[in-house]
């Protein structure tokens, strides 16, 4: 779908111009417009080619799937190319939509496959007021920007959330799957980390005021980036947290099974000494040998018991 939004001083704001209208409307110096291109058909993107001529790496890269968001400075337009948060993105799986912009001296294209809500809350707002359209291609620009920015936020207080209960769950019950949690929560950053690039650069197409704005927007890609990398290096964290405290726990069981071990040791000898079937062994023919030799056990074991808390080897029931 294709939407052609104009505004002059004459006519105002309008959205019924025909597409064959376009090489006009944009040689006049005082109109604005904007161009939005939604899953568009091949005839309809080929307008970015006869209208406006674009180069065809910019509009191959629009079209292509997963590319790092970049600025790239053709002279006469800049291609812009971002990353805004899809609606079902979760910390499990976090996904985003491709949005590519063309700023030009008094217009802006904007391309994308799926829906955007950034473009779609940009054009609500020039209808509800056209001075968005009419202060220039950049204040569209930023408007687009400034709204697709601000959805990351939610999606950090997410990830803050998230590794808070990971957390949690390390300390009180640490399992498998918390650390399949973490890997996940993980991989997710990563991708927030390399989608939210950002750029300082200045151009000769944004003029003062938009750029005024577009520092703040640059600003808030400066706060998100940083949210990323703390919440990884919080993620890291948690990881081997669950590592040492796993680690910790199989040490203190295999610590107690060698005790046990060592403590049936002597025991395994001495039924073994009078497990025997030799018919002279001296105290075969003892009338309470059985006994004595229970005796025998109880008394080496509660003696190997006792020096093992004594040295702090065993825990005892105050531990």
């Amino acid at each position: 779908m294709i939407v052609i939004v104009a505004y002059d001083p004459a006519a105002g704001l309008r959205e019924d111009i025909p597409a064959e209208r376009l090489p006009e409307i944009l040689q006049r110096k005082d109109a604005v417009v904007w161009v939005d291109l939604s899953g568009p058909t091949k005839e309809e993107t080929a307008i970015l080619g006869s209208a406006f001529h674009f180069h065809p790496l910019a509009l191959e890269d629009c079209g292509a799937q997963r590319q790092n968001p970049k600025v790239d400075d053709f002279r006469d337009y800049l291609f812009i190319l971002t990353h805004g948060v899809h609606p079902e993105s979760s910390m499990r799986e976090f996904r985003t939509r491709q949005l590519g912009l063309f700023l030009g001296p008094n217009y802006l294209v904007s391309w994308h496959k799926e829906k955007s809500r950034s473009v779609e809350h940009a054009l609500e707002s020039a209808r509800k007021n056209p001075r968005v359209v009419s202060d220039g291609p950049g204040a569209l620009l930023y408007s687009i920007l400034d709204y697709q920015v601000d959805l990351y936020f939610p999606v950090m207080e997410n990830f803050q959330k998230s590794i808070d209960v990971i957390e949690q769950k390390i300390f009180s019950r640490p399992t498998s799957a918390i650390l399949q949690e973490v890997f996940q929560v993980k991989k997710s950053l990563m991708r927030l980390r390399r989608i939210s690039g950002h750029s300082r650069r200045e151009f000769a197409l944004i003029d003062e005021r938009s750029g005024i704005s577009m520092r703040d927007v640059y600003d808030h890609l400066v706060r998100i980036t940083d949210l990323a990398e703390s919440y990884r290096e919080l993620a890291a964290d948690a990881l081997q947290a669950h590592l040492s405290i796993v680690s910790n726990r199989t040490n203190e069981i295999m610590r107690v099974l060698t005790i046990i071990a060592t403590l049936f040791i002597p025991l395994t000898f001495i039924v073994g000494v009078y497990g025997m079937n030799f018919p002279d062994m001296p105290e075969m023919r003892l009338k309470h040998g059985y006994a004595y030799v229970w005796g025998l056990m109880i008394a080496v074991a509660a003696g190997m018991y006792l020096y093992f808390r004594r040295r702090g080897i065993f825990p005892g029931p105050d531990r």
